[in-house]
């Protein structure tokens, strides 16, 4: 201030010598500069409310930090006592300390106090506030009893370790510099106040340096808001890269998604290179049991593997797409053929997950496009049939997209949409086919059988409305309806004294593994009148392998207890293993047609000898299946076989046909042969 008063007498003394005409010039300027002064006095008193705003931010902060270290202690504990959600919080809490620790490294109110504070001196607080967030981070990972020995060296560290008390020790320091600042700019607005009472000497002084000053910060300000802009620009760029790949993509396999397939086809049909392609249309068969049995990370790891074995069998410019939970669309400018041939080849041999080597079983429909094929839509559609006629036949094969398809499909969706309107009408009725003892051809029981009197199509066999039924989920229903039936003609038969009735109902495999079979079972059995020794459950094999969890075999265990025989249906079709035997209370099984047809042929002989000694190892009945001649029957008879079933005994009739037959034929002996087939149609 010496200076400036010195400085401002010199200039007023040449200032008294001058010409008095210029006076008003050194009168103007000395005004200008007075407001100049005055508003620069405004700036820093702006810039005195800026810092001291900043400055309370900051010990906000720093106060702030106990209470976060402290919240972190509280998290963890909580977290160890509750579930996963809560080291979420956990994580979210320690990255916000995390943060707030490095606002203060990088705060303007620092000092050779606080760098020593921080980073000098036996226990510098950076490393422990590092250290603190180390051993928060650990929590999450460890073991359930490591966890607590680590929150207690966490809480160790907070309290007894110092962390606590070096985190106030640098609210204070922090609130010390910031003081500081702020009486250091008090003071300077108290000098620019009084310079103005001596400024009239040194208005250069006052009107370049602050808009020199002013320039230098505008143009700092502009910098720093191109680079946000230009930072923010890239930041947009990958967010639009990212959201482009995700719309298109599969999140789980990384494969292009229905989107992205819909595109492809359509540039290929816009550039005309359509009616080169093939596409494949993949349906992974029993998925859903996988999900069921192993869980749905399970799973989802076989849908990767799947991914990958699919894309090694396409060129890298072609495409493997996943359009749906199981499902997967190729396409290449191959035959369709091939490329069938090629994905059969690579999922020959099961593949390993998780230490389990577990076959993967398809279903494909296919097609070639041709120039008729302009629309994308049309092109899913079809290929979609195709594969959903694949797995209606049965799965694990190929099926090519021909236009008959769709009036196949179409019967199929009708006759789903009247199958429970005919279940509640009764059009599904029971049918029963007499099963005879070899030793002297005498009725031994019947089996039932589904036939649907349809209004308009006639009578249907299973294999006509099977597969609508499974779609609509209506086996259960459709089930129980037919043993209702059948269990209440079998009733009527026994008190009219026609025959003491012994039934095989058949059990699809959705009814085997229904939580609620055994309760609904047992009351219509004792609704019936019918005793637990009359009826008998036939489990196709397929059961006992796709079973939900393990249901199926909870309830063959509850049927047995309550005096109910089970049979394993078509055995030797399937590929149950042989220990299912053994674990099961099976009482019976029953031989496929296919096994009994080639007989008395050697291989098949060798066959039918090795299950009928396995059998009776085991001590289980067997029933032959699809017996139409003597021969056959002989042959079964001096095997060992005890029962045989077939249309060279009678063919599969209706209740009252069944009575009939019944009153001429209960009591006598019968030979296979005495009843021709008749065209009647098979079970």
């Amino acid at each position: 201030m010496e200076f400036v008063q010195s400085l401002t007498r010199q200039i007023l003394r040449r200032i008294g010598r001058s010409n008095p005409e210029r006076l008003w010039v050194h009168y103007s300027t000395a005004l200008i500069i007075i407001f100049g002064l005055l508003l620069a006095t405004h700036l820093v008193n702006k810039s005195i409310i800026t810092r001291s705003s900043a400055a309370a931010d900051v010990i906000k902060v720093s106060n702030g930090q106990v209470l976060e270290a402290q919240n972190i202690l509280l998290i963890a504990e909580s977290a160890i006592l509750a579930n996963e959600t809560e080291f979420l919080v956990l994580s979210k809490a320690i990255k916000g300390f995390e943060a707030t620790h490095l606002d203060m490294l990088s705060s303007r109110f620092w000092s050779d106090d606080m760098q020593s504070h921080y980073f000098a001196g036996r226990q510098p607080l950076h490393h422990m506030v590092n250290e603190f967030i180390l051993l928060a981070n650990q929590i999450k990972d460890a073991e359930q009893e490591q966890r607590w020995q680590i929150l207690t060296r966490l809480t160790v560290s907070f309290d007894e370790g110092g962390l606590k008390s070096s985190l106030t020790t640098s609210a204070n320091l922090f609130e010390k510099e910031a003081n500081a600042e702020v009486q250091s700019l008090t003071q300077l607005q108290r000098s620019l106040l009084l310079a103005s009472a001596f400024v009239l000497l040194v208005e250069v002084v006052f009107i370049f340096v602050p808009a020199q000053l002013m320039v230098k910060s505008n143009i700092r300000q502009l910098r720093t808001q191109g680079n946000v802009l230009r930072e923010s620009r890239t930041e947009l760029q990958t967010a639009n890269g990212k959201l482009e790949y995700l719309i298109n993509h599969d999140s789980l396999t990384n494969l292009p998604n229905r989107s992205c397939l819909m595109a492809y086809l359509n540039n290929a049909i816009v550039e005309n290179t359509a009616s080169e392609m093939g596409v494949l249309f993949i349906g992974l068969d029993g998925f859903k049991s996988i999900n069921d049995q192993a869980g749905h990370d399970y799973g989802d790891k076989v849908l990767i593997a799947a991914a990958q074995l699919l894309q090694a069998c396409v060129d890298e410019h072609h495409i493997v797409a996943r359009v749906g939970g199981d499902e997967f669309v190729l396409v290449t400018d191959e035959p369709a053929k091939t490329l069938v041939e090629r994905v059969w080849a690579s999922f020959a041999e099961p593949i390993e997950i998780g230490g389990k080597r577990i076959p993967i079983v398809m279903s494909i429909g296919y097609l070639e496009l041709t120039d008729d094929h302009r629309d994308p839509f049309a092109i899913l559609a079809d290929g979609g049939l195709a594969l959903q006629c694949a797995k209606n036949d049965g799965g694990n094969r190929a099926q090519p997209f021909e236009t008959t398809l769709r009036d196949a499909i179409g019967s199929q969706q009708q006759l789903q949409l009247e199958l429970s309107d005919a279940i509640k009408n009764g059009e599904i009725e029971p049918w029963f086919q007499p099963q005879i003892r070899l030793a002297d051809g005498m009725l031994q029981g019947a089996e039932v059988l589904a036939r649907w009197r349809h209004p308009t199509h006639g009578l249907l066999t299973p294999d006509k409305f099977l597969p609508a039924a499974e779609r609509a989920g209506l086996t259960i229903d459709m089930d129980h309806s037919i043993w209702r039936a059948a269990m209440g003609f079998a009733h009527d038969w026994q008190l009219d004294d026609v025959w003491k009735p012994s039934i095989s109902l058949n059990a699809a495999p959705d009814t085997i593994a229904d939580p609620h079979l055994i309760e609904r079972f047992l009351l219509e059995l004792q609704r019936s009148g019918l005793d637990a020794n009359q009826v008998i459950i036939e489990v196709l094999e397929t059961t006992l392998i796709d079973g939900a969890d393990d249901m199926a075999a909870i309830n063959i265990d509850s049927l047995a207890e309550c005096g109910i025989a089970l049979e394993l249906d078509d055995f030797g079709t399937g590929y149950a293993s042989l220990s299912k035997l053994t674990q099961l209370p099976l009482s019976g099984i029953k031989l496929d047609r296919s096994l009994i047809a080639p007989l008395p042929d050697q291989n098949a002989d060798s066959v039918v000898r090795a299950i009928l000694a396995l059998a009776a190892e085991l001590g289980l009945h067997v029933v032959a299946e699809g017996v139409e001649e003597m021969v056959q029957a002989d042959h079964l008879q001096d095997r060992g076989c005890a029962i045989a079933q077939g249309y060279g005994y009678a063919r599969p009739m209706p209740a009252h046909e069944f009575r009939n037959w019944l009153e001429k034929n209960a009591n006598r002996s019968l030979r296979a042969g005495d009843d021709p087939p008749r065209q009647a149609l098979r079970a």
